[in-house]
């Protein structure tokens, strides 16, 4: 430890000078008996994929693994799937489980890929959990326990079994009700104390600034990510964040935001997520039907099928709108 800094002020520059530099790799980082031999550094701007369906509503495979290319190519720097923009509570088993094996295998080990194992039940996500570990997955998440009534008792024995289950890196997602209770930062922090691989944390409970400055000031948690589509991303980097986790539409132009914070360019950074924002407020109106649209428009997907019709669509004011904001952002794709 440096001389004349406090062990919380050390922890916290430390945490700070991480996220300034994404390419780095930390080994060894957990000891015992649920220790992880050798740990990536998850730093950056990771991609929640969405869930294609055909017209018949169908998982479409083939506009699946082109979503993976294009986020790749787009310089994503990790990829999720399937989580709340990717429509997992509308999958099968086996439809969760056959689309992992496609993201795993489409992403050729060019990206991290995280797989989302929440279930009601334990039992369940432990099954999805060592799925993706076998298939190759670099870490995988998870909601709490999202039906009945659940305490913080069960939300303990449900992240401890998918720790004992496997070895990955594990990301506790805290969305709030209805997506299980919410957690405060201490309580994560505790998980983390006692299970190394539960020092993995995707916040989205406001102010989730504040929550993240409170686990990088931990010195415990080693990747502290947002979601709510990273409109808030370049203050939670200044608290302590490591990325975010958005829809992946525009996942080109949030990457080369990132990028560009994360080298201290700050002005430059702002300049472009200015050109993002309203696009990140449209979909804030319309959720994962704006998102497929976009994709649709990127040449990504075939259709912005919901599964079931759901969701609403534009009408040609919303079309004009989104045109509006498309001109002074396009020159930023690089997909």
């Amino acid at each position: 430890m440096s001389q004349g800094l406090s062990r919380r002020e050390f922890v916290r520059r430390s945490a700070l000078m991480a996220v300034s530099m994404p390419w780095i790799v930390r080994e060894g980082l957990a000891r015992g008996p649920n220790a992880v031999a050798s740990v990536k550094s998850f730093r950056g701007i990771f991609a929640i994929l969405q869930t294609p369906f055909r017209e018949d509503d169908q998982l479409d495979n083939e506009d699946l693994e082109r979503e993976v290319n294009f986020c790749v190519r787009g310089g994503a720097h990790g990829l999720v799937w399937p989580q709340l923009a990717g429509e997992f509570y509308l999958l099968s088993e086996e439809e969760r489980m056959r689309g992992a094996e496609i993201v795993i295998h489409a992403a050729a080990g060019r990206a991290p890929v995280v797989i989302g194992v929440q279930a009601p039940v334990k039992e369940l996500a432990v099954k999805f959990a060592r799925h993706a570990e076998e298939k190759g997955a670099d870490a995988v998440i998870a909601l709490p326990p999202f039906l009945g009534h659940v305490g913080l008792a069960t939300v303990t024995g449900y992240y401890q079994a998918l720790a004992q289950a496997v070895k990955l890196p594990i990301f506790i997602q805290n969305s709030g009700e209805p997506w299980g209770p919410t957690l405060a930062p201490s309580f994560v922090i505790d998980l983390a104390r006692q299970h190394p691989q539960l020092g993995y944390i995707k916040e989205e409970v406001s102010p989730v600034a504040h929550r993240m400055a409170e686990y990088a000031q931990s010195g415990v948690m080693k990747a502290i990510f947002s979601g709510n589509a990273g409109r808030n991303l370049l203050d939670e980097m200044a608290h302590g964040s490591s990325g975010t986790m958005p829809a992946c539409e525009f996942i080109d132009v949030a990457a080369q935001v990132y990028d560009l914070a994360a080298a201290g360019k700050q002005q430059e950074a702002r300049a472009l997520f200015e050109k993002l924002l309203p696009m990140i407020n449209l979909e804030e109106i319309y959720g994962m039907r704006f998102a497929k649209a976009v994709l649709v428009r990127r040449g990504v997907f075939k259709t912005a099928r919901m599964r079931g019709g759901g969701g609403e669509g534009f009408d040609t004011l919303d079309e004009k709108e989104m045109d509006a904001w498309w001109k002074d952002l396009s020159p930023y794709f690089r997909v």
